[in-house]
């Protein structure tokens, strides 16, 4: 079932593997309001000081919530703003301008807030319609545009037995998930997520398949190593074990931490009746699903019918038939 009030459902398992209120980052990629203007709103609703690293880069830190980092989502502008900086030549300085001028519009801005509590999610939202008002653009603004939100739940246990349950909820569900989340034609044609392989669903949805640790994070990356997947398991599996996943998938951009990366939602910014919680709030369908042991069981084997089906998924499609069980 679609939630769709206003206000953030609360997960079965609220607690991390630390023993904490489990926490959320949240990533928003927009276009509209430059940098630095980003950084003032993010500054003027929580506080704390701003760290400047190049035009393109700035933190806010000691905010009421934490640390937030604003940036373009660029590596290249990212690197000649640094450079430019440090040298301080005006060349360097031209060239910054310009790259950033080019860009707009093209490039997304990124806000990443720090991990935000269960109990205070709805205070991000705060920003999200202040950024609305000052004219901040999102996923449907053009066709170049696949700007996405991404969520960073912690996980609430690093076993391998609990993540394989999210795993499996997720690969459920994911049919589900793309059409309710209505994920924009740009981001579907992106290769920013991509969805699992049948090959690779088929493998985690046998019944008998009850991998150690070490075993989950071979199987994955033999399947997947990449960052680009609707829900990238890249971090956690760096976090657990960096050097098995630096041999396979040596990217500076993996970032080790303890949480699922969900990558799928747009972001509809611009739209007066969108809000992080509705992405969030299906989320907590994965969350639930994969809390119930006996119900995941059941979808599991029936969507592995459906995949061995001869009948075309969009005659019979799944998005459709999962629904009956949630």
């Amino acid at each position: 079932m679609d939630h769709e009030d206003h206000f953030y459902r609360l997960p079965v398992q609220r607690r991390s593997f630390a023993g904490s209120e489990r926490r959320v980052g949240i990533e928003i990629e927009l276009t509209g309001p430059d940098v630095r203007e980003l950084v003032d709103h993010v500054q003027q609703l929580y506080g704390g000081d701003r760290i400047f690293h190049s035009e393109f880069e700035w933190e806010v830190v000691n905010s009421s919530l934490g640390r937030f980092r604003i940036e373009l989502d660029s590596d290249l502008l990212k690197k000649v703003g640094r450079q430019e900086e440090a040298s301080g030549e005006w060349l360097d300085h031209l060239a910054s301008f310009a790259l950033g001028g080019l860009s707009k519009g093209l490039v997304p801005c990124e806000i990443v807030s720090p991990p935000v509590p269960l109990s205070r999610l709805a205070e991000v939202d705060t920003l999200v319609n202040r950024l609305r008002h000052s004219g901040a653009r999102g996923t449907r603004d053009a066709i170049w545009t696949a700007f996405g939100l991404h969520l960073n739940p912690e996980v609430p246990s690093l076993e391998a037995d609990s993540i394989l349950s999210y795993l499996r909820a997720f690969l459920c569900l994911h049919d589900w998930l793309k059409v309710v989340e209505d994920v924009d034609i740009s981001r579907r044609l992106s290769p920013y997520i991509r969805p699992f392989g049948a090959d690779y669903v088929k493998l985690v949805l046998q019944p008998d398949y009850h991998p150690d640790r070490a075993t989950l994070i071979d199987d994955y990356l033999e399947y997947n190593p990449s960052r680009n997947r609707a829900l990238d398991f890249l971090p956690l599996f760096t976090y657990l074990d960096e050097a098995r996943v630096r041999r396979t998938a040596d990217s500076v951009l993996i970032k080790p931490r303890p949480t699922f990366h969900y990558r799928l939602p747009n972001c509809d910014i611009d739209d007066p009746s969108w809000g992080i919680y509705r992405s969030w709030n299906r989320w907590c369908t994965v969350e639930a699903l994969a809390d119930d042991r006996n119900g995941l069981a059941v979808i599991s084997a029936a969507y592995l019918e459906h995949l061995d089906s001869l009948t075309p998924d969009f005659l019979d499609p799944w998005a459709e038939k999962v629904t009956q069980w949630l």
